[in-house]
């Protein structure tokens, strides 16, 4: 018997091919997505509304997030209990959710029970409940939340990186969900305001994806949603803004064991030209298992158990870091080699051995996004939200393979700014902070978790 020392060599990726896809535009200003898939056994709507947290007023941060949460809690017509009766009488998977650039309100299905499920999405979406009581149960839940995040040094950490790496005019300083300052004082009037502003047609898209007929569905649009009306005023304009140079921030977390690491600064849009470019570095750095972090803070320092980076794509420069969790007495070195690795890759020529398998990797997972109807249907989000091209997914990897040498130089140099660098710790102050303060990395404040 013969045992292989080396893994077989990667084939060519198989060609591929996005679903082809049309729109038609409703009188009302509703744009109807439909991404037909006869092969399969099921159809995933959503209604993308320009309705997240950057439309909401910065006083009122959270009640994008109530607003969608309370969609699935009843409509005029069905309360709570009698709501979940009809989605599981009809076995639909109804769900409402709010991010920065868009608020969703989806539903999964068998097809011969769509037009029942669009008649149950239009209602949540036109008519909803907004019960007082039901709305002081989920933003109790949603402070609930906060304080159970604060506890968490993964979610703290999170949470105190955006706040320090954004002034306090800019609303990327803190979650989408809002804060407990803000969300505290919220009304239900606050939600049906956001609501009444916000969930029009104007600006909203309706995108199919399953086993439909085309006409049938546009059928049922035109008569579930064709009489609704409006639009709203959209969106804020985000001007992200750094609330500081490069500095170490401390986040005072008395009995830690471990230390949670931010290193990053404010990165892209999601419309950027640089995106594969900065797309590829990235998952090189910090987004595939023998990434460069990880290699070396796992498998060569045995500092944790993984290390990654974080690409947050939004309408605005969303925020870019490398991450890690490190043992206590480990917390200045790992943060030494975190930058390290950042500032070798804008100083030395990437192998192209590396790039190679990187860029298989990605070209090579690229389909299985799509292999269900609701991967289809959350993958024609990015078009609708961010305006991108109709062939975008089509020639996605052609995109990927094209990216170079000098493109991964030229993006991590474009990106990663050594004298912006945030460095954030969450961790005990009385055993790292003399460690730390002798890196030399920057100036250091030590803060409270709060």
């Amino acid at each position: 018997m013969t045992t292989a020392t080396t893994p077989p060599a990667p084939t060519a990726p198989r060609p591929y091919h996005f679903p082809d896809f049309g729109r038609r535009t409703l009188r009302n200003g509703l744009t109807v997505w439909l991404v037909p898939l006869p092969d399969r056994e099921l159809v995933n709507v959503h209604l993308v509304l320009d309705a997240g947290a950057a439309a909401e007023e910065e006083a009122l941060a959270g009640v994008a997030a109530l607003t969608a949460q309370l969609l699935v809690t009843g409509t005029r017509s069905l309360d709570a209990a009698a709501f979940a009766e009809a989605t599981e009488r009809l076995g639909i998977e109804m769900s409402s959710e709010s991010a920065w650039d868009s608020a969703r309100a989806a539903f999964q299905s068998l097809p011969r029970f769509l037009d029942e499920g669009l008649a149950l999405l239009s209602d949540m979406v036109r008519e909803p409940r907004f019960d007082r009581g039901e709305f002081e149960r989920l933003k109790a839940e949603r402070l609930t939340d906060i304080l159970q995040a604060r506890a968490d040094p993964g979610r703290l950490a999170d949470e105190q990186f955006l706040h320090h790496l954004y002034d306090a005019s800019t609303p990327y300083h803190r979650l989408s969900a809002g804060t407990p300052e803000s969300v505290a004082p919220l009304t239900v009037d606050n939600v049906r305001a956001h609501h009444s502003s916000h969930y029009l047609p104007g600006r909203a898209h309706l995108i199919v994806a399953g086993a439909f007929d085309p006409e049938a569905v546009l059928r049922a649009a035109e008569e579930r949603l064709g009489d609704w009306d409006g639009n709203g005023p959209g969106h804020r304009e985000i001007q992200p803004r750094p609330a500081g140079r490069r500095r170490i921030v401390l986040v005072d977390r008395p009995g830690s064991v471990q230390s949670e690491l931010r290193v990053g600064l404010i990165g892209i849009t999601r419309v950027d030209p640089r995106f594969y470019k900065v797309n590829v570095m990235s998952a090189l750095l910090g987004g595939v298992f023998w990434s460069r972090l990880n290699v070396r803070l796992r498998e060569e320092l045995g500092y944790t158990y993984g290390a990654h980076t974080y690409l947050d794509l939004r309408r605005s420069p969303g925020p870019f870091s490398a991450r890690t969790a490190v043992q206590t007495e480990v917390t200045a070195p790992a943060l030494t080699e975190l930058i390290a690795q950042l500032d070798r890759i804008r100083s030395e020529d990437v192998p192209t051995k590396e790039l190679r398998e990187v860029k298989d990797y990605l070209i090579g997972v690229f389909p299985l996004r799509f292999e269900t109807t609701g991967g289809v249907a959350t993958a024609m989000e990015p078009l609708v939200n961010y305006g991108l091209p109709d062939d975008y997914w089509q020639t996605y990897r052609e995109r990927l393979e094209a990216v170079s040498e000098a493109d991964i130089s030229s993006a991590a140099n474009d990106l990663i700014v050594p004298n912006q660098l945030l460095c954030l710790v969450v961790g005990d102050a009385a055993k790292v902070r003399t460690e730390l303060e002798a890196t030399g990395v920057g100036p250091m404040e030590v803060v409270s978790p709060d």
